[in-house]
Order: structure tokens, then C-alpha cells, then sequence
């Protein structure tokens, strides 16, 4: 997707699932808007983001703060949610340091259990809106990434789609981390590990056999208060079967 300053934003739409793909513009993944020009965030605004759901550890946004958009957030236009999934310093993740599978997919089920409620009403919100949700982390890749594949299982996704979805971040993880690193907020990847930072199809394979085993993607949405109703319709967006916003987006 060609938005400027930005090197890893994309549509979850297109994405195979049974009888077709998942829908584009209901759910756009990517780094953190910081990278955004001033024409970025007018392509950002012009593309219907009306919510941005901010991953990022309070630190993070503390020093690195929100770029083109803050005004933006300030006046709740889009609305902007902090969930933090990493319930760490930045520094502390052992993501982007370490290669193994099953330390990496450990990781990847603590993002989702660290977000647990507050996540689920995130989600939520989008399941009665008409407008485009906007998931970002730093990068763009590992806590993007548990909530993408969360989405993805919720429209129906097999895990093959997930795998490819989430390894198509593979050719944009250097640009984006060689401006991070030049930044204080992300001083430690001045020098990063290039290996460790690639996303692994193996680790996201053992993180949804994880979730597989909890029940699911929408078991876990329903045992964190999310309703029947609500997750349906959320499922139903990302189908791409329109729905009536229950309340103005």
C-alpha cells in the first residue's frame, strides 16, 4: 500500500478464506504512524481510519509520541487506543533477539493474554462501525502480527493464509527498522539482530495451534466479554458481508 513515509501498511483484505477473501477496508495493519509525512496522514485519513489501535508500550509512545496524527487524536479524530501487549520495556522484549519457534510463539501468546479484555472491547468497537481500524506497533510485525492473525482466524482464515500474511512483512522489516534505530525510542536497534527480526513462519504456525487449542479465535473473543452478537458481526465485517453501524463512525 503507497502511503508516504510508510514502508510496511497493508490491507488485511484479500485474504483467502472459504468461499472468498476477507474484505479490504474493514482492517489495515502496519508500523507506527510517527513514520507518517504530512501527506501520509492525509492518505491515512482520505482511506477512512477513523480508529487506530495503538500497541506500543507506554515508553514507547512517551518518547517517541504520534507524529502527523497527534493533533488528530487529541480531537478523538480518529479515535486512538493504547492496548500495550508487550507488559515490558521495549529493550526487555526478547523479540527481535532471539530465532527459536517455540520462544518466539510463547511471546506471541503472552501479547494475547496481555491484551486480554482491553483488546477484546478494542476489537469490539469495530465489529458496530462502518469505518477503518488501523493495528500498528512499532514495526509492524510481531504484536501486529498476534492481532492480525487474531482477526484473520475470526473471518475464517486457514492457517496457511495467516502464515503468508503475516511472512509478507519479510521484504519491509529492514527500511522500517533502520529508522527506528536512529530514533531514542529504539536506540537498541541501532545494530539489529537481521535474523531474529524476520518474521517466522514456524512461530506463528505454534502461536495458532496455541489459540486452536484455547478453542479459537472467537472462544477467546467471547472469554474476554465480547457477545455473541458482537463477534459475529465482527467476523461478518471482515467477510465483507456489509453491516448497519449500530452507532455513527
Amino acid at each position: 500500500m503507497d502511503i508516504d513515509g510508510m514502508h510496511n501498511v497493508r490491507d488485511l483484505g484479500g485474504v483467502p478464506i472459504p468461499g472468498g477473501e476477507t474484505a479490504r477496508g474493514v482492517v489495515l495493519r502496519g508500523e507506527t504512524p510517527v513514520n507518517l509525512t504530512a501527506l501520509g496522514a492525509e492518505q491515512i485519513r482520505a482511506r477512512g481510519v477513523r480508529h487506530v489501535l495503538d500497541l506500543r508500550e507506554p515508553d514507547e509512545r512517551a518518547i517517541d509520541g504520534d507524529g502527523h496524527l497527534a493533533p488528530d487524536f487529541q480531537r478523538s479524530n480518529p479515535l486512538h487506543e493504547c492496548v500495550p501487549l508487550a507488559r515490558s520495556t521495549i529493550e526487555d522484549d526478547p523479540i527481535g533477539r532471539v530465532c527459536a519457534a517455540d520462544v518466539v510463539a510463547d511471546r506471541y501468546c503472552s501479547y494475547l493474554q496481555n491484551g486480554s479484555f482491553r483488546l477484546a472491547e478494542a476489537l469490539s468497537r469495530s465489529a458496530w462501525s462502518t469505518s477503518t481500524l488501523y493495528v500498528h506497533c512499532a514495526v509492524g510485525k510481531d504484536r501486529t502480527g498476534v492481532v492480525s492473525a487474531l482477526l484473520l482466524k475470526l473471518a475464517g482464515a486457514h492457517d496457511d493464509s495467516v502464515i503468508d500474511d503475516h511472512l509478507l512483512t519479510a521484504d519491509r522489516v529492514r527500511p522500517v527498522l533502520m529508522r527506528l534505530g536512529a530514533r531514542a525510542a529504539y536506540a537498541h536497534l541501532a545494530e539489529p539482530d537481521w535474523a531474529a527480526q524476520q518474521p517466522s513462519a514456524d512461530a506463528m504456525g505454534l502461536f495458532l495451534g496455541h489459540l486452536r487449542a484455547q478453542g479459537g479465535a472467537r472462544a477467546w473473543m467471547l472469554h474476554h466479554a465480547a457477545d455473541g452478537e458482537t463477534v459475529d458481526r465482527l467476523s461478518a465485517r471482515l467477510q465483507g458481508e456489509r453491516v448497519a453501524a449500530r452507532t455513527a463512525s
